[in-house]
């Protein structure tokens, strides 16, 4: 039976499980086999009536011919009987050719199966699906839409008041969360969620869920909560401390209480092995094999191979029973588990696998046997056979495991094991083996995919970009869950942070043990909240959940001990770098969280011991901790010392122009001009490019008094500069300028010209920047730049409110590497100036964030900290 998924992304296969692209490429196409399809099988439409409704614009002749077309289409692709007609004017989708996940949704709303309906609800009808001059249509989605979102909100909350009748904390919350993110601005929601979540005895959880509820607001609608929200937050805050009627789980932790279990999820868990040693790749190996084959079989989902296993090594849990296992599973929400053995003897395998139910009874068995190189047909064996009756799909419609794996011995083997070092938080090992797998199978693109994850992890952002690349030309027979992680990881890549945030939500919100698309979701928001007028501490929720999966995750323990260090939480800060150095003690980040201690609590033998270390590491080391130094632990007599030494000692021009500028930078912080010029005199004897960009940002600035012969002068210098025969610089953060010299002198040149007020020639610049706006730069930056020109100028003459039009409307995609070393792919007087206006039109609270941001992710923003906060009072 062909089988077609329109809630969330969009899945369309054929009887004989393959997927069926060309129909999913072709968006009227498909819309129109939708329509018919979600009717109801045998339910005729007139042909004239689906003229008109997708092809309004055409005369009846052409509209006809259309349809007639797309009908040949579609049963071309699906097959001659799944679109019948009746007459010459009726057409309709066979009753046994296709089925649809909304009307198993359906069926499964009206029997009272609510979490079944609510595992098929995956997102809006047709998610992302436009097409053009069909109002008809649109009408009809919007109304489908909203019916099918309006069902899916009533279950979870009906399941949500259930549990708290049944004293079951856990489910409660779970599915009161779920039923308000399906509709995130209503605040009838919103207060019946704080409502649950105070009744779970989860007052933190429920304030939590406020603030986000809140900035949400702000941020998208520059409103606030009504009165009758924040008198029933009031009531929360004030309410004493009360145990819930049982003890939920921590936030994020999936556990028997937390999520219940589901009887279409299975836990894969380790393998016992035994023979031969080349083999035991295989115990965890299978975890990973088996998990991909069976998920999104049918309607089977698995749990995460990479939380499961943390879960266990961290359990200590070496021999697993059933018992065990059982256990294992429910913390997991999973209602069915997997457990089996492999003996090798002679070169050959025998693999036998149980399938348990959450009760410890035996549903399934399978068994298969072979040599290694057969490896893929046997787990392709061992899961037609558990399948059989698990799962509604026939054996046929299940993917092959080469299919979204490999079929490369190596290049499985080589994935595999780069797997585990991931996970062990072994990035340049892990790398190495992806390297090989993609090396031994050029159409891999899982491994494409890891290795793009491990390239960012070690930050060689040439390489994640190339990888993800391949890896996306290659994805597309990927599981749904795959592929999503596929496209966040491509857009976090290229910067697109909402698209990146959107992906990695979705991820979650059917696959909530991802704990690697929970701890992404976190990057994106610790490293892009500052450039979009949010807080970095949105990022510790995402965070602390990597946590309960992994506590082990060394990533996530260092982002929250900046967080911890950034907020003056100093125990929290001092416990976590303990747990990071036990980890991980001469790790890659054990250099910057011991100088991020050491200069937090101000230790002044841990300091002498980091400085002495600082002179034995690398240079990317020595640059990560001197930038926890200065950003979160907030000593910058102690950097400025440090930035003075490196100047000395450093033996390049670059190197040490660099250090002057920084040098610029902690003197303007503190208010010493005149330092500050002195530092960016010495630096344009090293290096003339990057001094006399920042002398004009430095003239620019609207909190500093300068003379208008100043800005004169430094006018004339941009003038005769002559910015397109700059060599390109070698120094890793000066290099980021390379082949932008030529823009940033217009844009500071604009900038200069609004501050003396000649409008004219502002407006000169803006157009010349116009001109460059084609430029294979990152996607709209010498955009930004010319709108940011404009703004300053609307802002001069007192047009707030066009200028600050104008500042909303920059969208830079760019990696967050860049806005950390260069202050003008960060916007960041841009994002000052915004919360002045802001501030000026009397819109503090919209201000606040804008202002409250700057100084959390870059050196170059220290300079705009102070005025910031005069401006906030």
């Amino acid at each position: 039976m062909i089988e077609l998924r329109t809630l969330g992304l969009l899945e369309l296969h054929g009887a004989d499980g393959r997927e069926l692209r060309p129909i999913l490429q072709q968006p009227k196409r498909l819309a129109l086999l939708t329509y018919l399809a979600l009717a109801g099988p045998r339910r005729f439409h007139r042909r004239d009536s689906l003229v008109a409704m997708f092809w309004p614009e055409l005369d009846a002749e052409r509209a006809r011919g259309a349809l007639r077309r797309s009908l040949y289409f579609l049963r071309q692709s699906l097959g001659p009987d799944a679109i019948v007609g009746r007459g010459d004017e009726e057409v309709a989708v066979a009753g046994d050719s296709l089925v649809t996940d909304v009307a198993r949704f359906d069926e499964a709303i009206a029997a009272g199966r609510l979490a079944d309906a609510l595992a098929l609800y995956r997102g809006d009808l047709l998610q992302g699906l436009y097409i053009r001059g069909a109002p008809e249509f649109e009408h009809w989605l919007d109304e489908e839409r909203s019916r099918l979102r309006n069902e899916a909100v009533k279950a979870a909350w009906t399941l949500a008041k259930r549990a708290l009748a049944d004293a079951e904390p856990g489910h409660a919350a779970h599915w009161a969360r779920w039923a308000a993110a399906q509709t995130p601005y209503d605040e009838a929601a919103h207060r019946e969620l704080l409502a649950a979540l105070q009744q779970t005895g989860d007052r933190a959880g429920a304030l939590r869920a406020h603030e986000e509820f809140a900035a949400r607001l702000r941020a998208d609608y520059e409103m606030a909560p009504s009165a009758e929200t924040a008198a029933l937050v009031h009531r929360i805050r004030a309410a004493p401390h009360a145990a819930p009627a049982a003890a939920p789980a921590p936030a994020g932790k999936v556990d028997a209480a937390a999520a219940p279990a589901s009887p279409r999820v299975i836990a894969v868990l380790p393998f016992t092995v035994r023979g031969s040693r080349e083999a035991s790749y295989l115990a965890e190996g299978m975890v990973d094999l088996l998990s991909t084959t069976l998920d999104h079989a049918g309607d089977l989902r698995t749990v995460d191979p990479r939380a499961l296993l943390s879960h266990i090594g961290r359990e200590g849990l070496d021999d697993v029973d059933p018992g065990r296992a059982c256990g294992i599973a429910a913390h997991f929400g999973a209602g069915m588990f997997l457990l089996g053995s492999i003996v090798e003897a002679g070169g050959r395998l025998r693999i036998t696998t149980s399938l348990y139910d959450e009760r410890c009874r035996v549903r399934a068995t399978a068994e298969a046997s072979g040599g290694e190189a057969g490896l893929f047909d046997m787990v392709d064996d061992i899961s037609r056979q558990l399948l059989v009756r698990e799962s509604d799909a026939p054996a046929a419609r299940l993917k092959r495991l080469g299919a979204v794996t490999t079929l490369v011995l190596p290049a499985l083997k080589a994935y595999l094991r780069g797997e585990s070092e991931f996970r062990a938080g072994r990035f340049y090992q892990a790398l190495e083996h992806f390297q090989n797998a993609a090396a031994e199978d050029r159409s891999f693109a899982l491994a494409y995919y890891r290795l793009s994850t491990s390239a960012a992890a070690v930050a060689n952002l040439s390489l994640a970009r190339e990888a993800i690349e391949q890896a996306l030309v290659h994805g597309a027979k990927l599981a749904e869950h795959d592929r999503l992680l596929l496209e966040a990881q491509d857009a976090w890549l290229r910067g697109a942070a909402d698209e990146a945030e959107r992906l990695y939500r979705t991820v979650l919100a059917t696959r909530v043990d991802d704990l690697e698309a929970w701890f992404l979701l976190g990057d994106v928001l610790f490293h892009h909240n500052s450039l979009r007028g949010r807080s970095i501490l949105e990022s510790r929720a995402a965070f602390e959940r990597t946590l309960d999966f992994d506590p082990d995750h060394l990533s996530a323990l260092v982002h929250l001990a900046r967080l911890a260090a950034l907020e003056g939480e100093r125990e929290e800060l001092d416990r976590l770098v303990d747990r990071v150095l036990t980890l991980s003690p001469v790790g890659d980040r054990a250099l910057s969280v011991r100088a991020l201690r050491a200069f937090t609590l101000g230790n002044q033998i841990e300091k002498a011991a980091v400085v002495a270390a600082m002179g034995r590491a690398r240079a990317q080391a020595v640059g990560i901790a001197f930038t926890d130094i200065i950003i979160y632990a907030k000593d910058h007599e102690s950097a400025r010392r440090l930035a003075q030494l490196f100047a000395r000692l450093s033996r390049g021009a670059e190197d040490r122009a660099l250090c002057h500028i920084v040098l610029a930078h902690l003197s303007l912080a503190s208010d010493d001009g005149e330092a500050a010029y002195e530092q960016l005199d010495t630096a344009a004897q090293l290096d003339k490019a990057w001094a006399l960009e920042f002398r004009a940002l430095f003239a620019a600035l609207p909190f500093r008094t300068v003379g208008k012969k100043e800005i004169r002068a430094v006018l004339n210098d941009l003038a005769a500069w002559d910015a397109g025969n700059v060599a390109p610089h070698r120094n890793q953060v000066l290099a980021v300028h390379n082949g932008l010299h030529s823009i940033l002198r217009l844009y500071m040149m604009g900038l200069l010209h609004a501050r003396l007020g000649e409008l004219d020639a502002v407006l000169d610049v803006a157009r010349q920047l116009d001109q460059l706006a084609s430029q294979r730069l990152a996607p709209g930056f010498v955009d930004g730049l010319a709108r940011a020109v404009r703004a300053h100028c609307e802002w001069r003459q007192e047009r707030r409110e066009r200028a600050l039009e104008l500042l909303a409307g920059i969208r830079v995609e760019v990696w967050y590497q860049l806005t950390f070393l260069s202050p003008f792919y960060a916007f960041a007087l841009e994002r000052f100036v915004r919360g002045q206006i802001l501030v000026e039109l009397g819109r503090e609270a919209e201000a606040r964030p804008w202002l409250e941001a700057l100084g959390q992710s870059s050196p170059f923003e220290l300079i705009y900290v102070t005025a910031a906060r005069q401006l906030l009072g």
